[in-house]
């Protein structure tokens, strides 16, 4: 099929993400990671905003939903920090983001805890034998479960030497195979609005990176997904296709989010008729869009901005010249007090550290030296690694979690921390369909970099509400980062 050609039609910068990771890092990461997460987490409250049901709610609105599970932060701090250099995808960084998914795919979700009644009593169990005929069962919900597959695939194409690739390919191989696929196949056809739209783009994506990858393994799972794949392709059509108005929340149900992922999987998989429906709907949806509501974000529990996935996504369908004008209408001055709330992280955008250091003292040369080098490599993750063990010993400062942090559940803090990643994502994107002389460009990036940084400085404080899906989008941002050239 033939479409205008867009902005992001020229040919790529080559990812900065592939070049070979730096050696001579240690692996403490992954065990640090682990141990953040509990043997058996607590089954999430119905209030929590990560759940299950909350993805599966399709009723459309235009405005935040209604989220009782957090008190709204109080106004960030003014906007004064310094530019600083954005993460890179680093080998102790692919470690650390690695730990996730490995910690979680195989968890299998919380069994809910048993309800009693007047004259009924109802208690869940685990289906037997789910391991063979259910692939996508752990990281705590099922969408998560897929975007946790997506980022072991995305690390072992993004960084082809990493170390734990045939840990990797190990999990791979026993999660799709053609009796884990025939299970999801025969429980998604009969469950037609499960997960939907968030959890069929991921695994609609998961597919075309999988099946664009050019590795025999891949192209044999790839091939195990190809009618889950083909039946989430027909469901996302027609759920579009009806929808009859965007829904412009920040959470999973956010319909420039949905197209924007369906988009990327319909062009990597060759599918022109998902692909046209896609197109059109964002046409009809937000080519009119003006003035968009930036002073009303974060909403209490956001993990995504309404109004930059919404920028970002018409990046695929207008060309320079259209978009420019466009953007110009959606979006106020970048230092403009309106869009204030997109230049401050809801979090912190500096988070403090503890004044503590790690000692070398009376290790073996080799040790202090790995230790060394990690610290140099990673010295943001360290930090979050610091304020947790502070926490552990006692020492109750009070630095160690910003307050916005802390008036918040932790469903929901999981969510806002989530958000510096998904922010900085769409930023790279928009920047990077504006002309080269642009001066937003480059405060875009800042920008940019300075949530990414603040993802990584907060990441950890999430526990396993957010190690179960932040990793996905981290790795996101960072091979979205990975594309600008270095100047």
């Amino acid at each position: 099929m033939s479409h205008p050609r867009t902005v992001r039609d020229r040919p790529p910068t080559p990812p900065a993400s592939r070049r070979r990771p730096r050696r001579g890092l240690a692996l403490p990461l992954v065990f640090a990671a682990a141990a953040c997460i509990p043997d058996d987490p607590a089954p999430p409250r119905a209030d929590d905003p990560d759940t299950t049901s909350a993805a599966h709610a399709d009723t459309p609105t235009a405005t935040h939903p209604d989220a009782t599970a957090a008190t709204p932060a109080p106004p960030p701090a003014p906007d004064t920090t310094p530019p600083t250099p954005p993460p890179v995808l680093d080998l102790a960084t692919t470690h650390f983001i690695a730990s996730m998914p490995i910690g979680c795919v195989d968890r299998p979700q919380t069994i809910p805890a048993s309800r009693s009644g007047y004259l009924i009593e109802v208690t869940y169990s685990r289906r037997p034998g789910f391991e063979h005929d259910r692939a996508f069962y752990g990281c705590w919900d099922w969408h998560s479960a897929v975007n946790s597959t997506w980022t072991l695939v995305m690390i072992m194409k993004e960084v082809p030497d990493f170390p734990l690739s045939p840990l990797i390919r190990e999990k791979l191989e026993f999660h799709i195979n053609e009796g884990t696929m025939a299970g999801e196949l025969a429980y998604l056809t009969e469950n037609p609005s499960f997960e939907r739209p968030y959890g069929w783009v991921w695994l609609l994506l998961l597919h075309a990176e999988l099946e664009a990858w050019g590795d025999p393994d891949a192209a044999e799972w790839a091939e195990y997904m190809d009618s889950l794949a083909d039946l989430l392709d027909q469901r996302l059509s027609e759920y579009i296709e009806e929808l009859e108005k965007p829904v412009r929340s920040g959470t999973h149900r956010n319909t420039a989010f949905a197209i924007s992922m369906g988009l990327r999987a319909a062009e990597m998989a060759r599918r022109p008729r998902l692909e046209r429906i896609l197109r059109s709907a964002a046409t009809r949806f937000f080519a009119g869009d003006r003035d968009c509501p930036v002073e009303e974000e974060p909403g209490p529990s956001d993990f995504l901005s309404p109004c930059l996935e919404v920028a970002a996504l018409m990046v695929e369908l207008m060309d320079r010249g259209d978009y420019v004008r466009w953007l110009d209408d959606l979006l106020p001055p970048i230092d403009s007090e309106k869009f204030a709330s997109l230049r401050r992280s809801s979090l912190s955008d500096s988070t403090p550290g503890l004044p503590a250091r790690i000692s070398s003292e009376g290790l073996p040369p080799q040790m202090a030296e790995a230790l060394s080098a990690l610290m140099a490599a990673s010295r943001v993750v360290v930090d979050s690694m610091r304020r947790t063990m502070a926490d552990s010993a006692g020492r109750g400062d009070s630095t160690a979690i910003p307050s916005s942090l802390a008036r918040v559940s932790p469903a929901a803090r999981s969510h806002l921390i989530g958000l510096s990643f998904t922010r900085a994502d769409a930023m790279l994107r928009i920047a990077e369909a504006l002309p080269a002389g642009d001066t937003r460009v480059a405060r875009l990036r800042e920008l940019a970099a300075r949530h990414g940084n603040t993802g990584f400085e907060t990441i950890l404080d999430a526990d396993y509400y957010g190690s179960h899906w932040i990793g996905s989008f981290a790795l996101k941002y960072l091979i979205e980062s990975g594309k600008v050239a270095v100047p």
